[in-house]
C-alpha cells in the first residue's frame, strides 16, 4: 500500500511506497573506508565537516542529534541561514496562502478566551512563528474584538533564528532595522512582542494562548528497528564510499544505545513484529507536556497544527528543498528536514494535566469555524483576478486533494472545561488500521 505525501508543506508531489524506498539510505557495507574520488561526492560544506569530524572521534550519532544540527546549528543550520518560507524559499506554509488561515484561528482563540470566563489578563504565545504571519494575522483580527484585545498583556514568539526574528519583528511591528540580540519591541498599539529562545523563558503567573503551527513536525527523532535480538537504533554514519554521492548514511547500532534502553522499554512500543521501524520525538513530549503544565498551572489554552497521524509513525522522515523531496542526508543544512507527527504522544504528554482534543482535520476546522462565509467576504470585495486568488487558497486549504485532511488540529484546554467547538468527532478522521513500519 502507498500513501501520499506532501511536498512544499501543502502540494502533494509524489506517492511513495510506506515501507523504505523514499527516507531509508544505509551504508554501503564493507565500502565504508575506502578511497573517495572528491569529484563522486557532494560538496563538503563546513556543517557537513563539522558532523564528519564529530562521527569520526565519538562514532555514528542519533538522527537526532544530526536533525537537531541540520536545522539549527550556527554553522549552517537550516532555519539559521534566511527565509525559507513562501514560494521563493523551499515551502509555503498555510498562512502564507491566506489570511483566512490565521483569522479563524483567531477567532477560535476567543471562543476559548469565553469559554475560560473571560479572563481579565493573557498572553498570546508562539511556538516557532516563521515569518509572523499566522500572528499578524490573529492580531489583526482580534482587533475586531476590542473586549479581547484590551486584554493582551504581551505577545511571545519562541524563535531561534536571528534572520527570521527581524522578518518577524518588521511583519509584526514594522520594524527593519534591528539587531540580532533583539528581545522585545513595542507596535503603534501598544502590544509589546517578545522573543525567546525556548518555552521556558516564557513568563508564567498569566492565562497563556498558546499557537504551535508546523511545529512539532520539525523537531528531532529518533529512529529505531526491531530486531531478533530486540529494538535497536538507527543512526547517522559517515559514508566513505564510492557507492553515494553523499557523505552520510543510515546504520543499526550492533547493540543497545541509551536511547533504545530508555525511549524503548515504553508499553506504547511492545507490539511490533521484526523489521518494523518506528520514529519518536522525546523533544515533542516534552514541549507538548511543558504546555500542558502551563495550562493546569495558569489556564489557557493550546492549538498544535501540524501533519501526522494518530498513532506511532514508521518511516516519514523528509526533506524538502525548492518545494522537492531531496535526500534527508544530503548537504546537510541546505533542505528542510521534517517527519510526521505522533498526535497519539502528544496527547499522551499532556495526561493528568490537561484535557487533549482531536486531531481533526484541517478543513474540519476551517469549515466549521466560518471559511466559507469567510472566503464569500473576501470574494465580494475583490476584482476578478483576485477572486481566483482567494478561491484556489480555499481549495487549497480545505480541499483533500490539497491540505484539506493531512494537516490536523489538537487542542489542550483546562481539564473539566467544556469541550471546545469544533472538536467532536470527524468524518473525514476515517479510523485507520495500523500501518505496517
Amino acid at each position: 500500500m502507498a500513501r501520499f505525501i506532501l511536498g512544499g508543506r501543502g502540494r502533494i508531489i509524489a506517492q511513495v511506497s510506506k515501507t523504505r524506498g523514499l527516507f531509508w539510505q544505509p551504508c554501503s557495507l564493507g565500502r565504508r573506508y575506502s578511497t573517495i574520488p572528491e569529484s563522486t561526492k557532494e560538496e563538503l560544506t563546513p556543517l557537513s565537516k563539522h558532523l564528519r569530524e564529530q562521527i569520526k572521534f565519538g562514532g555514528p550519532i542519533s538522527v537526532a542529534q544530526y536533525m537537531r544540527s541540520a536545522l539549527t546549528h550556527p554553522l549552517g543550520g537550516y532555519y539559521m541561514k534566511g527565509d525559507v518560507f513562501g514560494a521563493a524559499g523551499d515551502f509555503t506554509t498555510s498562512p502564507e496562502i491566506s489570511q483566512m488561515f490565521g483569522e479563524l484561528v483567531a477567532v477560535w482563540f476567543v471562543t476559548q478566551w469565553q469559554a475560560l470566563g473571560s479572563p481579565k489578563n493573557i498572553q498570546l504565545v508562539e511556538l516557532g512563528p516563521g515569518r509572523g504571519t499566522l500572528m499578524s494575522d490573529m492580531l489583526r483580527a482580534l482587533g475586531h474584538f476590542d473586549y479581547v484585545h484590551s486584554t493582551i498583556r504581551g505577545v511571545h514568539l519562541v524563535e531561534a533564528s536571528p534572520f527570521l526574528r527581524r522578518v518577524q519583528a518588521e511583519k509584526l511591528a514594522s520594524l527593519p532595522d534591528v539587531t540580532d540580540s533583539m528581545e522585545s519591541v513595542k507596535r503603534d498599539d501598544g502590544l509589546e512582542i517578545h522573543w525567546h529562545t525556548s518555552l521556558d523563558t516564557v513568563p508564567e503567573g498569566t492565562c497563556s494562548m498558546i499557537i504551535a503551527h508546523e511545529f512539532f513536525d520539525a523537531m528531532p527523532i529518533y529512529k529505531f528497528e526491531l530486531t531478533e535480538d530486540g529494538w535497536k537504533e538507527i543512526q547517522v554514519a559517515a559514508d566513505e564510499s564510492t557507492d553515494s554521492p553523499h557523505h552520510f548514511c543510515f546504520t543499526l547500532s550492533p547493540g543497545p544505545t541509551n536511547a533504545s534502553l530508555t525511549i524503548m522499554a515504553h508499553e506504547r512500543f511492545q507490539n511490533f513484529k521484526v523489521g518494523d521501524r518506528v520514529e519518536v520525538s522525546p523533544d515533542s513530549y516534552a514541549v507538548a507536556n511543558h504546555v500542558a503544565q502551563r495550562i493546569k498551572k495558569d489556564g489557557g489554552s493550546a492549538l498544535f497544527i501540524d501533519y501526522g497521524r494518530d498513532h506511532v509513525v514508521g518511516d516519514s522522515l523528509r526533506g524538502i528543498r525548492k518545494h522537492n523531496f531531496t535526500n534527508v542526508l544530503s548537504r546537510p543544512g541546505d533542505s528542510d528536514l521534517s517527519a510526521d507527527v505522533d498526535f497519539s504522544f502528544l496527547r499522551d504528554a499532556a495526561k493528568d494535566l490537561a484535557a487533549a482534543h482531536g486531531p481533526i482535520t484541517q478543513s474540519t476546522f476551517l469549515r466549521a469555524m466560518g471559511i466559507g462565509p469567510r472566503m464569500n467576504m473576501l470574494l465580494a470585495n475583490a476584482d476578478a483576478p483576485r477572486r481566483k486568488d482567494i478561491a484556489t487558497a480555499f481549495d487549497r486549504l480545505v480541499s483533500p486533494l490539497g491540505m484539506g485532511t493531512v494537516y490536523k488540529f489538537m487542542a489542550l484546554t483546562p481539564e473539566g472545561a467544556p469541550e471546545p467547538y469544533p472538536f467532536q468527532p470527524d468524518p473525514l478522521m476515517v479510523p485507520q488500521k495500523e500501518e505496517e513500519h
